[in-house]
């Protein structure tokens, strides 16, 4: 009788796409930026460096003269610490577990003060170390999420008596149609909030509160600093309105997808593509193969909720009635090529009929890296390095 096997093993990925990550388009992002505004830059490097490796984009960004970081966690804010750190840290989320505290107060990490109860936890750990906490206030101003509200604020000077208050700031929210009155709304809000803390004998510090998105629409709103993530690797929500200069170059996408064409076959008119046989072929065509699907993070969102109802009617007429317009591509050398048929979860096929390639040659995909799987492998490749520096990452 055979012997069972019971196998307990850790899950095994390979492969075939990588993660690309651009310094020289960092740095371009980055003057674009600073052209914007002279104020402080805090660089968002949050979950994982936006996708990229912290430690990868870390070690990019510290060649550019950035000397304030921001986070979302204790993790990162401690590894930016072991990675040689030395520059101002921020988390932009509260901490509410007491070793972090510690720690993170040990290691002069700036902490976001949003409530009574995280006061509390600070002044214990001024107690027990002597040390005073440096805090930038958040209040809330629309975002619905942390900080004080921004209407009703406590007492802040029995909350600050143990704390060293070095800033504030606020979280921008607004629906595409309003976005600018609604940002507005957010900053009177924001700079009321800092008044009443000023009354209070508080110094409001460094007042930040554009992300990427408010800064290449409306550039600082005045502040002292901007906090920009997105605008680094070349991403930031478009408005109608913009802070860049008529003429002035954009943002560069800092960070895609490659994989190498699989292999390439011929099809005849009729044939089918695909799950569910969704495409039939209406001439002969040549077709791409390549191993890469909704399993690396490609066309994947993460919106939580439908569109409402009458838009999203329309947005189904318009991808029905235009669909060389929304239908996807990817690049094959400087050429655009459609998607065949549904992308799959590890293949996709691209139609090359009309564009020369073979196989090996290499497919660029627009991607959002926060949404690319871990065991993508991470390349920085730069211009006057003719092969790719494979980082690990964080």
């Amino acid at each position: 009788m055979a012997e069972d096997i019971i196998r307990n093993e850790n899950a095994v990925y390979q492969k075939y796409s990588t993660l690309i990550i651009s310094p020289e388009n960092i740095a371009h992002n980055v003057d674009v930026i600073r052209s914007i505004t002279d104020r402080t830059l805090i660089a968002v490097v949050k979950e994982n460096g936006y996708g990229m490796g912290l430690w990868n984009e870390y070690q990019i960004l510290k060649d550019l003269d950035i000397h304030f970081y921001a986070v979302t966690n204790c993790e990162e804010a401690l590894a930016l610490r072991r990675f040689g750190c030395q520059e101002k840290i921020l988390i932009m989320s509260p901490v509410l577990e007491y070793p972090y505290c510690l720690e993170l107060a040990r290691q002069d990490i700036t902490f976001s003060l949003e409530s009574p109860a995280q006061a509390e936890l600070l002044e214990q750990v001024y107690r027990e170390t002597g040390v005073f906490p440096r805090v930038h206030i958040k209040f809330e101003t629309g975002m619905g999420r942390y900080g004080f509200r921004w209407n009703r604020l406590p007492d802040m000077k029995t909350l600050t008596e143990h704390l060293r208050v070095e800033g504030c700031f606020t979280h921008l929210a607004g629906e595409p149609a309003h976005y600018e009155k609604q940002v507005q709304l957010q900053r009177t809000r924001f700079l009321e909030a800092a008044a009443s803390i000023e009354a209070m004998g508080i110094p409001s510090g460094l007042k930040h509160i554009s992300n990427s998105s408010a800064l290449m629409t409306l550039g600082d709103l005045g502040m002292d600093g901007v906090r920009v993530g997105s605008a680094l690797i070349g991403k930031a929500a478009a408005h109608k309105k913009s802070a860049l200069k008529p003429g002035q170059p954009g943002l560069k996408p800092a960070v895609w997808l490659e994989a190498p064409i699989y292999e390439i076959k011929e099809f005849q008119k009729g044939d089918t593509i695909g799950y569910q046989s969704r495409l039939r072929l209406k001439r002969e065509a040549r077709l791409a193969l390549v191993r890469i699907g909704h399993s690396d993070g490609i066309y994947l969102g993460y919106a939580d909720s439908p569109e409402l109802f009458f838009h999203g009617i329309l947005h189904l007429a318009a991808v029905k009635l235009l669909p060389r317009r929304y239908r996807k591509t990817v690049t094959v050398g400087k050429r655009q090529a459609p998607l065949a048929g549904r992308l799959g979860v590890a293949h996709m096929m691209i139609d090359v009929t009309d564009i020369p390639c073979e196989a090996g040659d290499p497919v660029r995909v627009s991607v959002n890296p926060l949404l690319i799987h871990p065991a993508v492998p991470k390349v920085i490749r730069t211009k006057s390095d003719a092969s790719d520096i494979y980082q690990k990452g964080v």
